[in-house]
């Protein structure tokens, strides 16, 4: 009888599975409208918890500074205070020196790029009809190209927009904006003050409707996506600066011009894990290349040197192994995550896949043990 009964329960969660699948393929358009809908009212909460998640890293480390073992109650209820607006206060500096000191350079750097590659472009093209009379077909392609140097970088910075910054029209009006950062930063700072209440109430639900395995599961997913995301944000950033002030002391020793525009745009583009100093590397030559071309090939072997310093002694020392994700999934990363999601994709993207090569490394292992 007891048999039965399960059964009879496993024929209706397999009906009432089918029923809702078919009904989700059915009304597929409705539905992804719908979600669309409910993702944008909460978009500003969902971006507030991302903020109260990256300040959190700093309000933690704040926290076993201010006065960590002191009894002082004046001390002891301020101290989260103190560190959150100790973490907002470090945020916004940031910003500040991004804005005065990064973005300059880098408007700075697009500007001559854009100047200049056109007739780098012309030139090359030019070369390759020159010697390419041994192979017909190459330069059959050439002919079939048909487009100077100003029609390539428009063509250029137009697939560009439509891989990294397809999310940034999504964003709407300034505004719009402004209001959405203002009710995000409002709702993460209510969630790390009251962050440990939280967790208790969360726990509590978990308790009430959820089986102690499945509670277990989850937080270990949990704890292994804090882990994943928290090394990479803070592994990054350091590591983005020191190759940015290589690159920059480097090329200022070694006289290479324009040493000032690309160190940044390096440190910039090496927020993007694997190929992000090769896609400023590159950039930085066809800036250079307008100069001289023997110094611009220095350049890339400059950068070749300082590439293999950085890869073997600063990321296994600032990041280490703690991101546990193997070169070719986080190349691959990237790449999915770029197309998929624009710039929020190609950031996250490795954090979320090296948490799901975790979890899943850790099942495969246990299943075959």
């Amino acid at each position: 009888m007891i048999n039965d009964g399960k059964k009879q329960i496993s024929i209706v969660k397999i009906i009432v599975f089918t029923g809702m699948v078919l009904l989700a393929v059915l009304n597929f358009s409705k539905i992804i409208n719908m979600s669309w809908k409910i993702y944008n009212v909460l978009s500003p909460l969902i971006l507030g918890a991302i903020m109260a998640f990256v300040l959190n890293i700093l309000v933690d480390t704040y926290e076993k500074i201010y006065f960590p073992k002191s009894k002082n109650k004046a001390i002891v209820k301020s101290r989260r205070g103190v560190c959150i607006f100790l973490s907002i206060l470090t945020i916004v500096l940031a910003v500040i020196f991004f804005l005065n000191i990064i973005i300059p350079q880098v408007a700075k750097f697009i500007s001559l790029l854009i100047k200049g590659f056109p007739a780098v472009y012309d030139r090359v093209v030019k070369w390759a009809f020159e010697h390419v009379d041994d192979v017909p077909l190459l330069q059959q392609r050439l002919k079939e190209l048909n487009m100077n140097g100003e029609e390539v970088l428009k063509r250029g910075l137009a697939i560009a927009g439509n891989w990294t910054f397809g999310t940034v029209s999504l964003i709407g009006s300034a505004f719009g904006t402004i209001f959405k950062i203002i009710v995000a930063l409002t709702f993460s700072m209510y969630i790390l003050a009251d962050k440990e209440n939280l967790k208790r109430k969360f726990d509590k639900l978990l308790r009430a409707y959820v089986k102690k395995e499945k509670i277990k599961k989850l937080y270990e997913v949990l704890r292994v996506a804090d882990e994943s995301f928290s090394s990479y944000i803070v592994g990054q950033c350091k590591e983005a600066v020191i190759l940015g002030g290589l690159c920059t002391l480097g090329m200022v020793v070694l006289g290479f011009p324009y040493a000032r525009v690309i160190g940044p745009v390096i440190g910039l583009t090496a927020l993007i894990p694997m190929v992000g100093a090769y896609i400023g590397a590159a950039l930085g030559f066809i800036l250079i290349v307008t100069v001289d071309s023997f110094q611009a090939v220095l350049f890339l072997a400059f950068i070749v040197v300082l590439q293999q310093v950085e890869g073997n002694l600063i990321y296994p020392k600032v990041v280490g192994e703690s991101i546990g994700l193997p070169g070719i999934w986080v190349f691959a990363a990237v790449i999915a995550g770029g197309g998929l999601m624009g710039i929020p994709g190609i950031l996250f993207g490795v954090p979320v896949a090296a948490t799901i090569y975790k979890l899943l490394s850790k099942r495969v292992n246990k299943k075959l043990s």
